[in-house]
């Protein structure tokens, strides 16, 4: 335990819930289900990790649901964990996709409708596509190819491009996720193994390939509100806020923002006096129950 610890070590504020903006889509069914329990509880128990905005607003890294949910439940304020989104500190993955057959189907049939230039290219020359935003996705197939989604070549590759929204990169992408969606249980994986995983697993022979986004692309798409379908960026952030439970009635109050994280300070100091906040130094595995 560190006796060091002070509350601005936390990054802890509570903010005006209008101000906290999602980048990416959420599962009503998730926000819906996630509502509940946080009625049922009372409190919530992790906050959303947020980065500021270049206008001082808030971009939600990790916790869409959580946002969405409380947001539903008409909370005036949010607790987040602001964090320092340039500074290097946080890593900004991209997940892939594994597909099953029926989903697989479904995406390239969405592939070849919308690209206007869709051709086979090695997974390699897709990754190099797709860092340099001359693809807006991949499929990866069981012959070591990809087949990649490329929009207008002579429109700039845009994730928040208002004057043609429709067809944004961040629309695309909407529509192809969608598209395969509901299509069987889609796994999310970090991996560079992409052709061994579909040669060697018959029931799915397919791998979305995503690019991985840059902070200012992620801050973007919050402020324009054209956004990513959910589960294709994964932020690694370290020094997360866990099981800080504070009740939702702050949340809820009608005081105004300097008051309500004056509130906070204190509360924080007396958990951190009263040694109930640890900080710990050593990456861990969790089995969950």
């Amino acid at each position: 335990m560190n006796d060091s610890i002070e509350p601005r070590d936390l990054r802890l504020k509570i903010v005006p819930a209008a101000d906290v903006l999602l980048h990416e889509q959420t599962d009503e069914r998730r926000v819906a289900r996630l509502r509940d329990a946080l009625q049922g509880a009372g409190q919530l128990r992790n906050p959303p990790i947020v980065a500021r905005t270049a206008d001082g607003r808030y971009a939600v890294l990790d916790g869409a649901t959580r946002t969405t949910a409380l947001k539903h439940m008409g909370m005036r304020y949010i607790l987040v964990q602001s964090v320092p989104y340039a500074s290097g500190e946080i890593d900004l993955q991209a997940w892939y996709h594994v597909l099953p057959d029926q989903a697989s189907k479904a995406a390239f049939a969405y592939v070849m409708e919308h690209s206007t230039l869709a051709h086979t290219v090695t997974v390699e020359e897709a990754r190099t596509a797709l860092a340099e935003r001359r693809a807006t996705a991949a499929l990866v197939h069981r012959d070591g190819m990809a087949t990649m989604l490329v929009l207008d070549t002579e429109r700039p590759w845009s994730v928040s491009d208002a004057a043609h929204e429709s067809t944004s990169a961040s629309s695309i992408l909407r529509g192809l996720v969608a598209t395969y969606g509901g299509a069987g249980e889609i796994y999310r994986i970090v991996h560079d193994n992409l052709v061994e995983i579909v040669q060697n697993d018959a029931t799915c022979p397919c791998v979305v390939m995503f690019p991985t986004f840059t902070p200012e692309e992620i801050l973007g798409v919050a402020a324009s509100g054209d956004l990513l379908p959910a589960g294709i960026t994964r932020h690694l952030i370290p020094g997360r806020a866990l099981n800080v439970n504070i009740p939702l009635e702050r949340l809820a109050s009608p005081e105004d923002e300097i008051a309500e994280n004056a509130w906070l300070r204190t509360w924080l100091s007396e958990r951190i006096l009263s040694k109930k906040v640890r900080y710990y130094h050593e990456p861990v595995f969790v089995f969950d129950d």
